[in-house]
């Protein structure tokens, strides 16, 4: 099993009430000085207008105005998904709760590298729909599991035989796994599942243990052929033997994207 690679967006869902004032791309910090909700270019810091958010487990859309800023009149309790999009720029997606709203947000959107392929759209749930309340996100599930696992095909990136090509997950909810439990992401007394596991071409190349934003997994150059095929199956309970008990997951924003070798170097 080759690294899996987590962004420090994973880090962020555990430090939203530091209050940074800065931005970082692809990332989200409080923004206390403006005392607003804001959308900029991640590299110019530029602000960015006609920006479209949603949340859409609450039938939720805004637009941001002329410089930027957007007002989020959404009743957010549990932790549920939030999108921004923009024409020439990458699909963002964040986890958000109650006390991530707290403070105002600066979030800082990518432009669209033209290699760059999005897999999904909206949000996905895997598993069989049999989960506690406890669960990890549970009372936000509001879509039925299209299975216990995603497929999608894809062409191989133009410029992948120079660069890295990794699989982004913009977002995972729901996971009950060890270390999910032991991070607090749900409330399972005694009880876990294995990962969720992430295929290429029938090799696995990684797995998913947080619940979280923006997670990279590494795709090795030797097993990308023409056209290709993604798997990102969904754990099982491990301690149900009487039958096979699927984790209850949401995907949001599966990227494919091309990265410089160069910046796997710094990370």
């Amino acid at each position: 099993m080759k690294k899996i690679f987590l962004l420090l967006a994973i880090y962020m869902i555990f430090s939203y009430n530091q209050g940074f004032a800065g931005v970082i791309s692809g990332k989200v910090h409080h923004d206390e000085l403006n005392n607003k909700n804001t959308i900029v270019d991640s590299k110019t810091q530029k602000a960015l207008s006609n920006a479209k958010i949603t949340i859409p487990e609450l039938n939720y859309t805004t637009f941001s105005d002329k410089d930027g800023t957007f007002r989020l009149n959404a009743d957010v309790s549990d932790k549920t998904v939030l999108f921004v999009e923009k024409e020439g720029y990458k699909v963002f997606s964040l986890t958000i709760d109650n006390s991530v709203l707290k403070s105002p947000l600066k979030l800082g959107i990518e432009q669209t590298n033209p290699f760059d392929m999005q897999i999904t759209e909206g949000i996905i749930h895997l598993g069989d729909n049999l989960f506690s309340d406890n669960s990890a996100n549970s009372t936000d599930f509001r879509l039925s599991a299209k299975g216990h696992y995603l497929s999608q095909k894809f062409k191989r990136p133009q410029g992948s035989d120079k660069h890295n090509v990794v699989v982004n997950i913009g977002t995972i909810i729901g996971l009950d796994t060890k270390d999910a439990k032991e991070r607090g992401q749900n409330q399972i007394a005694k009880v876990y599942s294995s990962p969720a596991e992430v295929f290429v071409n029938g090799h696995k190349i990684g797995k998913l243990t947080l619940n979280g934003d923006n997670q990279e997994i590494l795709i090795p150059n030797s097993i990308l052929k023409e056209n290709n095929e993604l798997i990102i199956s969904t754990g099982r309970n491990l301690f149900q033997t009487e039958y096979i008990d699927y984790d209850d997951i949401e995907l949001a924003n599966v990227r494919i994207e091309v990265k410089e070798k160069q910046y796997y170097a710094r990370h």
